[in-house]
């Protein structure tokens, strides 16, 4: 019986193996599914369109960009999560659907780390605070500061999720200035940006491209930026810092990634289509046109900078007491 057991067991795996084998060396055999977890307009869905347009020169299919909205990036997350590992369906993420969220969302039904494949991370951007003058009538961090000091819980944010960088970048400023601002969220950022231009909140923070044609424009004023340098988009506006907010420095990154079982190789080749397309010099153009900076990582340093990550934040959200 063991001996018979053992024949049908090394049968299947020899017919297995095969299809496995055609699996990868056909691959991709339809267009490649490109999950963006946010509603259309902002950067995350901007750099998905920009890999989706390469899909076809570099792996022979398109790439069709579906936009999966909700709690924060977790819908989307879980479409990519559940998905057959076959290489065909890919998620657009950043530092807050794949870290972020982890703390903030105790039943997220998978692991960031185990259930997705990291294909390599193609921007990062500094995070920008707005505020409407016509609600908001401050010229520099100071006088927000200075404005929340006199009425606590009288001033509101708006941002694009619960749990989404621009949420924690306020949330730090929150811990770093000692103020006390209502957060107001919503779903994804174009909505908050709608009700910023509309006037029902007076300020945000956002990723930079997500608001630069409305700084352009004067609809927002920019007061200050995140990173630890002056934004070449934005060269006239102070860094938080400088702006005097101590201790305080946030870059939000963005790549791609896989289910997490699929096949070596066909990560490999994803992970080589991606950075041949985000690294062409007009791609990377158009990145720095959007408000980001060109930041190529492999999908090893991409799986590095995860778990630095979820050492940086796991306390601040935990300190904040941030839950979905």
């Amino acid at each position: 019986m063991m001996n018979r057991r053992n024949l049908l067991a090394t049968s299947a795996a020899g017919l297995a193996m095969p299809s496995i084998a055609r699996a990868q060396t056909n691959w991709p055999e339809r267009p490649v599914r490109i999950v963006v977890p946010y509603p259309p307009g902002a950067f995350n869905d901007s750099l998905g369109r920009l890999v989706g347009d390469g899909m076809q020169a570099a792996v022979g299919q398109p790439g069709v960009v579906e936009n999966r909205s909700g709690a924060g990036g977790t819908v989307g997350s879980q479409v990519v999560v559940q998905s057959p590992p076959d290489g065909h369906t890919i998620l657009v993420c950043n530092s807050a659907n794949l870290v972020f969220n982890t703390f903030i969302y105790p039943n997220l039904g998978y692991n960031t780390q185990r259930d997705l494949a990291p294909l390599g991370v193609s921007a990062r951007l500094a995070n920008v605070f707005v505020v409407n003058p016509a609600v908001v009538p401050a010229t520099s961090m100071a006088e927000v500061i200075a404005r929340a000091k006199a009425r606590p819980g009288a001033l509101n944010y708006a941002s694009s999720g619960s749990g989404s960088s621009p949420h924690l970048a306020a949330e730090l400023f929150k811990a770093r200035a000692g103020i006390d601002i209502v957060h107001v969220p919503y779903r994804g950022s174009a909505p908050a940006v709608t009700d910023m231009l509309g006037g029902s909140v007076g300020m945000m923070f956002d990723n930079i491209p997500n608001v630069l044609q409305h700084i352009q424009a004067g609809r927002m004023r920019a007061l200050a930026v995140t990173g630890t340098e002056r934004d070449p988009a934005l060269p006239d506006v102070p860094t938080m810092l400088e702006a005097g907010v101590p201790d305080y420095s946030m870059y939000v990154w963005f790549g791609f990634a896989a289910t997490g079982a699929t096949p070596a190789p066909i990560v490999a080749r994803l992970a080589t289509a991606i950075r041949g397309i985000v690294t062409a010099p007009a791609i990377q153009a158009r990145i720095r046109q959007l408000g980001a900076e060109p930041w190529a990582q492999t999908p090893e340093e991409m799986k590095a900078l995860m778990a630095r990550e979820h050492e940086v934040w796991g306390p601040v959200i935990r300190n904040a007491g941030i839950t979905a």
